[in-house]
Formats: C-alpha cells, structure tokens, sequence
C-alpha cells in the first residue's frame, strides 16, 4: 500500500529499528532482572533467609504478568482509535523509565518497606508497557510490508532473544569486572541504569516514524471502530482465544526452559549458576535463529505447519528434560528448546496479526498475545515446580497440557499466510465450520 500523499515514506532499516527498540528494552528490562535476582533479593529482602529472599524476589518478577492484559486493553483500544506510532512512544517511555528507575531504589535498609512497594510498582509499570507495546511494534512492521510477513515479523521476535542475551551478557560481565561486594553494593544497579541512555536513542529513531500505511487507510475510510474491544470480542473472540491458546502454549514451554529448568537443576547441583547461565546464552542463540527460519519457513509453508512442528519438539522433550544427569545433557535439551520456541514465535507474531481486521488489530494481536503469556506462559514455573514437588513425574504435566490445547487449536485454524493486511473487514472468518 502506497503511504497518503505528504506522508514520510521510511526506509525498511528505520521501519525495522523503530519496531525492534522498543521490545528490546522491554525484555532487557524483565531479563536483567532475573539475572540479578540474587542481588535484588539481598538489597530489597535482607530480613528472610536468602532462599525465601530470592522466591520473594520471583514472586516480584512474576508481578509484571499481572499489568500485561491491562497494558494491552490500554494501548490496544487507542492504537485501534489513534494510531499505532503514538502508542509505541508511550510504551517505550514507560518501559525503559521504570526499568531505569529500579536502578535508584534505595534498598530496604534505607526506607524500609517503601523500598518493597516502589520495586514492585515499577514491575507493575514495565509490565502495563509490555502489554502494549509488542502489539503496536508486531504491527509496525507487518502494516508497513505487503509481502514475507513471517520473516518481517522475525524481526520483532528475536528481540526476546536479544534481550536474554543481553540480560545474560551485562551480569557476567559486571562479575567478571567488580568484587562480589561491590555487585551487592552498587554493581547489579548498572544494567537497569543502562536502559535510561537505551531510551533517548529509542525514542529519537521511533519519532521519526511514520503512520503505518494501513492504519491511515483505515481511518481514510472511516473504517475506525469506536469501541475497538467491543467490536473485537463481538466478532472475533474465537481468534482472540486461538490467539491465547497459542501464545499461551509458545510462552509456557519457554518459561519451562529458561525459568523452571535452570531452577531445578541448580538446586539439585546437576549444573552450577554459570553453567545455568551458559546454557541459557546457548538457548537465546538458538532462538534467535530459529525466529527467522520458523519465520522464512512459514512464509512458505504456512504458520500452522510450522506451529505444529515447534509443538512436537517441544512435547517431545518435556519429560527427557527433567531426567538429565550432566551439564552436556542440559545445554542440550536448552538448546532444542531454543529451536523449539524459535521455530514458532515468528508464525505466533504473524498469524495472531493477521487473523484479526485493522481496526480491531493492535486490541486482537496484543490481547491473545498478553493472556497467553499472562495466564499460560508466565504461570508456567511456578504450577510446573508445585505439581514436581507434589509428585516429581508431575513437573511437565502444566505445560504438557497446553501443548496438546494448542495441537486442537492449530487444527481448528485455516492458514493466514496468503491473507491481505489491507482488507479491513468487519468480521474475517477463520474457522472451519
């Protein structure tokens, strides 16, 4: 589609920046806070023991889940109405803000429970942004070009394994460089501090950002929906659901890998912190070329087929995962689960964008992808480790479930592949009757 006349027209690098900045942050921001979780725990829960410290601390992590859905209500009802640059400035700013932020709380000896609330209200924050922003920056790109959405999508999705890796990266170095007191003192505040210059550069390459082309013929057409999630739960809530299962199942088997696994696996001392830390760097590698084969391939050969696979590797690995016996074993099965997840995530961003009308498109993507990760894929650690501790055969039990939803899901789906971005009907039917 061809942009109004007077509009910017941006070349496919800034296109491609402008969307990928933002989740970048957005994921550094979650990841290194995770990495520094031991330090996090000593600075904000010096009263508990550290195991309590550091499963308090997760318990903060997991918090940011909580604002996803709300964060993608948000920004989805006002990228449908007003555009989708507008929203990727705000998200962007609030993410890499809070994240920043987190870097200057005083810790609990210094302010006491106040130190408690205002981490746990800056995860809340970063986790509203996120809930907008992967859907405004998914369609940033694929709004922009008509053809090889899958692999225009890889993009955006490498960035969850651009942000591990950087996560991972920032930590070891600091290690390397500092004295363990001076990581507890002042060292793990650094990579939250890094986001804030992060930020200005963002910010800088997305308001030079024009528009999507789709979004200025939609409302051209006065194709603009008053009621965005009206109209989407209306006349699209069974690809809202689709969307969820999908992204749920997608979500659930990566937090089985990189959150659950290195957990168990640790504390049972099969593998030490650093090679838990190697083998998920080894993971994020693999993820992020896997985004953009799963993502060529599915230009090809259709999101389904490619969705289907992604979920048989990963059902096939699930329970040889929690019997290894060496850190070779680990890194390995962490690297199949790479493959796995990135082998879905780019045919994941497509479909649950193309699936859904322009002017309910940023509410439909963003939704099924935050209800998916919200309330599948984030839970994921936390009901896999209370299912093994009741019965350790039970630990893939969680995730196992939700692969077999998302086999019946891919099954019930027709291909969008072939689907124009630039048809804005008001209801696209996608099932089979």
């Amino acid at each position: 589609m061809k942009p109004e006349t007077g509009q910017k027209i941006n070349t496919r690098g800034e296109i491609i920046s402008a969307s990928m900045i933002g989740t970048i942050i957005e994921w550094y921001g979650i990841f290194i806070f995770s990495s520094g979780s031991l330090y996090i725990a000593d600075v904000f829960y010096p009263t508990v023991s550290k195991s309590v410290g550091i499963l308090l601390t997760l318990l903060t992590f997991a918090l940011g889940f909580v604002t996803r859905p709300v964060g993608a209500f948000i920004f989805g009802h006002y990228g449908d109405r007003i555009g989708r640059k507008n929203m990727l400035l705000m998200t962007l700013l609030i993410s890499g803000i809070s994240t920043g932020l987190t870097g200057l709380i005083p810790g609990y000896v210094s302010i006491g429970i106040w130190a408690i609330i205002i981490l746990v209200v800056l995860r809340l924050v970063l986790g509203f942004g996120l809930g907008g922003e992967w859907g405004g920056a998914m369609l940033l790109t694929l709004e922009n070009f008509k053809g090889k959405r899958g692999f225009w999508s890889s993009f955006v999705q490498s960035t969850v394994g651009i942000g591990l890796l950087l996560g991972t990266i920032v930590f070891l170095i600091l290690e390397f460089l500092l004295p363990t007191s001076a990581m507890y003192d002042y060292g793990w505040r650094i990579p939250f501090l890094l986001s804030f210059v992060i930020v200005v550069i963002g910010f800088i390459i997305r308001f030079r950002i024009s528009e999507t082309p789709v979004f200025e013929a939609a409302k051209k057409e006065k194709q603009i929906a008053n009621v965005p999630a009206k109209v989407l739960f209306k006349g699209n809530w069974k690809e809202v659901l689709a969307g969820t299962f999908l992204a749920g199942s997608s979500g659930n088997f990566f937090y089985f890998a990189v959150a659950l696994l290195p957990a168990v696996f640790e504390s049972t001392k099969v593998v030490t912190v650093t090679e838990g830390l190697v083998a998920t760097f080894i993971f994020a590698i693999m993820d992020i070329i896997f985004v953009f084969l799963g993502g060529i391939a599915s230009d090809k050969y259709g999101r389904r087929s490619l969705l289907l696979v992604a979920n048989v590797i990963a059902l096939i690995l699930l329970y040889p995962s929690i019997y290894l016996v060496s850190p070779l074993e680990f890194t390995l099965i962490l690297a199949f689960f790479g493959i796995a997840h990135g082998l879905s995530y780019s045919p994941l961003g497509a479909f649950i964008s193309e699936v859904f009308p322009t002017n309910v498109r940023y509410s439909g993507n963003s939704m099924s992808y935050q209800f998916g990760n919200a309330f599948i894929g984030g839970p994921a650690p936390y009901a896999s480790d209370l299912l093994g501790s009741l019965f350790y055969p039970l630990y893939p039990v969680f995730t196992l479930a939700f692969i077999l939803i998302a086999f019946g899901t891919i099954f019930s789906i027709r291909e969008t592949n072939k689907t124009s971005l630039e048809i804005t009907p008001t209801h696209t039917k996608q099932y089979n009757q």
